[in-house]
């Protein structure tokens, strides 16, 4: 259908330009799959990506441009040992702590540069550049991402996630293994999330402190209609990249039919409550299984 509307649609510079879009959000999306398998959800992603891609840019004029990179990296991870850390020895809920956390986290990201862009230079490479095949950078990252987290997925790092989840909420997190799964899950998301913060600072030469808003969104609907439930124990790498991929080609088409960005945003969150319903009904029809003589 879009094909149809639009002449530009399949035009080279289009799909990879689709793919990269499609990749930024993906790179996130691997990480918060494993985290629902294992009954837990990262809403703060998209804040650390702002934040990390701010710390870059506002660091390296004076540090340089690798230690700046390295910076932001290690306040990613860091963002991300402090979610495991709440949720696993603080007992606090998942979605509890990293709501807080992404409003803390955005906070940080318009206070440090006073609400402004930050210019940054010389740092267009990792997300620009197109080394193989006409695919960006991001696109071939995000695929190696793919095959490694299938493989993860039916190994015994999948098998220990999805066990974790299957566990009663209330004795989930007794035992260290399980805490230090988690913790680790939590520190791979903030990794993933500053990495999608250096590839939109290096897209557009600038940190800019409302990049990756309304991430978490699209990733939580593309995880749950891929195949995840909230309660934990279920997910799947393939299922959320095929309905992400779905997800963004409607959004590239409604793009190029000049639908206003705010249609996307409405778009989106309606995906996320017919997830939310799918996985309530998931529940019942479970739960109604158990419970039959």
């Amino acid at each position: 259908a879009f094909a149809i509307s639009s002449p530009y649609f399949l035009s080279a510079d289009n799909l990879s330009n689709l793919l990269t879009d499609l990749a930024l959000t993906g790179i996130i999306a691997i990480p918060a799959t494993f985290l629902i398998m294992s009954g837990h959800v990262d809403l703060s992603a998209g804040s650390i990506a702002a934040f990390t891609g701010i710390v870059v840019a506002s660091a390296a004029p004076e540090w340089g441009l690798f230690n700046a990179v390295l910076l932001s990296i290690a306040a990613g991870a860091t963002i991300g040992v402090v979610n495991g850390l709440l949720v696993t020895a603080g007992g606090v809920d998942s979605i509890a702590t990293t709501f807080t956390v992404m409003a803390l986290v955005r906070g940080l990201a318009y206070l440090l540069p006073g609400g402004l862009a930050v210019a940054l230079s010389g740092f267009r490479s990792l997300g620009n550049s197109r080394p193989f095949l006409g695919l960006s950078l991001p696109t071939l990252i995000f695929l190696g991402m793919i095959a490694v987290a299938v493989m993860l997925s039916q190994s015994r790092a999948g098998e220990q996630a999805r066990a974790v989840g299957v566990m009663p909420t209330a004795g989930r997190l007794d035992h260290w293994k399980e805490r230090r799964l988690v913790i680790l899950l939590f520190t791979i998301s903030g990794l993933a999330a500053a990495l999608v913060g250096l590839i939109r600072t290096s897209q557009l030469g600038t940190g800019i402190p409302t990049a990756a808003i309304g991430v978490e969104v699209v990733v939580l609907a593309a995880v749950l209609l891929g195949g995840g439930r909230f309660s934990g124990g279920h997910g799947s790498v393939i299922g959320t990249v095929l309905v992400l991929t779905v997800i963004t080609i409607i959004d590239n088409g409604l793009s190029l039919a000049n639908v206003t960005a705010y249609a996307g945003q409405v778009f989106h969150a309606t995906l996320l409550l017919v997830a939310m319903v799918v996985d309530r009904v998931r529940r019942r029809k479970r739960l109604a299984s158990q419970t039959k003589p």
